[in-house]
């Protein structure tokens, strides 16, 4: 190579450590008081050691390349590029706030839509950490902060997509993490809104600080927007990596069986004495779950919102499933609003990545009340329904205890074509508990023997429970089997393994393509 060639090579490597610095020394330590890692120690402990290949290094804004701007900005504050997580490849996104504090611009939203197609592309999953101060002023930048939304929206269900909330994302920035299927919130430091607080006390008002909010704690407890909460940076990635390994690559491929030495016809003999013998006595149904799946493989996703329904994945002999079970500990694992949100949502995140799902079923039905009504519980829940018929995976009811009220159809009654359904001898079925039920019955004989109120509403209640037991229920073929407690991982093992390669498109029949069937004769 010749003297002029080798200066050239020199000065691209000088001018890529310089750009590969981010911002000022100042700028990340000042991220770190914060309690923040900077935006390329964020892919440092994402990516397995020496794998990140980062391209779009020499972006410089588009008002700095007009002249209007001349402050350097390296990268244009954001890092993209491609790696290997746990050996698998992955893309991802880095705000650097150390960079015109990372506020979005054309060519900053134009890497961001890059990576998100190139993942796509190459059915890989896309990890996005924002650290923003949303839309920046100097440049016309709506358009490419739409597409860099549009892009996150078409690639949630196709390819995982997570985000965590490292800082500050707000305004119309907001809305591209919340269409990613996983959203993590760092404590202290994250801040997820549309408007802020000038913002509401010009038009309203009132004075609120950015943590009450849209802290941690506002998104994960009272919102729902994020679906987890990290103490730090290092959890939020850590989370992120225990999300992936629970996923596919795309929503093409099935999850990969992990190796288990677990033996497949163990009994569980604590789930025998697991549920209280009073009806309405309340029992921890994480226990349940965690006597179920693979031993410390449960991973709870949104723990800290709508508490009354748990949803968690897992691994049973080393596949993945998600699960689904009311918490009678909580409302006594009535559906409300926002659980009726949750689990559709859940259900979404299942179906489109092929990971079967488990329900387990202890319901006292719908919330009742005039703030649930009012709040649109018809319409929330109608959100369950269509979320669960629509999924096409491999779908198992347990019924642990009560199944009432309409709150028994999302969690799998057979019309939502269950694929395994069974029941323990615990069960309690009905359209209402068995005392509403009776003293809506009885009420004529009642009024006119007020005396033997009682006795008659006695009377009625043992009728009513004997016909409602799950015995009755299995021979109208509400159910496939009636198990022991004790047996039901063994159960789960064979429904599994009976419906890996379970084809959705030969069901419904009526809307299969064929030209007419064959006559018996």
């Amino acid at each position: 190579m010749g003297e002029r060639n080798q200066k050239k090579q020199l000065e691209l490597r000088e001018k890529k450590k310089l750009w590969r610095q981010g911002g000022s020394r100042e700028g990340v330590e000042r991220q770190h008081r914060l309690g923040k890692l900077s935006a390329r120690e964020r892919l440092e402990l994402l990516f397995d050691k020496g794998s990140f290949v980062e391209y779009g290094t020499f972006a410089l804004p588009g008002s700095s390349l007009h002249g209007i701007d001349k402050q350097f900005a390296p990268g244009d504050g954001v890092v993209i590029g491609f790696g290997r997580v746990e050996g698998r490849l992955v893309w991802a996104v880095s705000q650097d706030f150390t960079v015109l504090g990372g506020s979005m611009g054309q060519h900053h939203c134009k890497k961001i839509s890059r990576a998100g197609e190139e993942a796509a592309r190459n059915g890989c999953p896309c990890v996005y950490f924002w650290d923003g101060g949303g839309g920046r002023i100097q440049e016309a930048w709506f358009d490419e902060l739409y597409k860099c939304m549009i892009i996150a929206s078409k690639n949630s269900g196709y390819i995982p997509t997570v985000s965590v909330i490292c800082g500050p994302c707000a305004g119309g920035s907001a809305y591209a993490p919340v269409l990613n299927d996983f959203l993590i919130c760092v404590d202290k430091t994250s801040k997820l809104y549309l408007c802020g607080p000038r913002v509401i006390e010009a038009a309203t008002g009132e004075r609120v600080s950015e943590e009450e909010l849209a802290g941690a704690y506002a998104e994960n407890f009272i919102s729902g927007n994020a679906h987890q909460w990290a103490a730090n940076d290092q959890e939020a990635i850590w989370h992120v990596k225990k999300y992936l390994s629970y996923m596919p690559q795309n929503c093409q491929e099935k999850t990969p069986i992990l190796p288990c030495e677990d033996d497949g016809n163990r009994r569980i003999w604590e789930l025998d004495t697991i549920i209280p013998d009073e009806s309405g006595k309340a029992y921890d149904v994480r226990e349940v779950i965690r006597l179920l799946a693979d031993e410390g493989s449960i991973y709870e996703y949104q723990p800290y919102w709508a508490q009354n329904l748990v949803t968690c994945f897992g691994w049973i002999l080393g596949e993945t499933v998600g699960w689904i079970a009311n918490q009678p500990k909580v409302k006594a694992g009535c559906f409300d609003i926002d659980a009726s949100d949750k689990f559709a949502r859940f259900v979404d995140i299942l179906d489109c990545y092929n990971i079967p799902i488990i329900t387990l079923t202890d319901t006292a039905g719908f919330l009742p009340g005039k703030e649930q009504e009012h709040g649109g519980i018809i319409r929330h829940g109608a959100k369950t329904l269509e979320a669960v018929f629509r999924a096409t995976v491999p779908k198992i009811q347990v019924v642990l205890r009560k199944q009432i009220g309409g709150a028994g159809m999302p969690m799998g009654l057979n019309l939502w074509n269950l694929d395994m359904n069974l029941y323990w001898p615990t069960l309690d079925y009905g359209l209402m508990n068995a005392r509403s039920a009776c003293q809506f019955i009885t009420r004529q004989r009642v009024k006119e023997d007020p005396e033997h109120r009682e006795e008659i509403l006695q009377e009625a209640m043992e009728e009513f429970i004997g016909a409602r037991t799950p015995y009755a229920m299995a021979g109208h073929l509400w159910a496939d089997d009636i198990i022991e407690p004790n047996e039901t991982r063994i159960y789960l093992i064979q429904a599994l393994e009976m419906l890996r390669n379970k084809n959705p498109d030969l069901l419904p029949i009526p809307e299969r393509k064929r030209k007419h069937g064959v006559s018996p004769r």
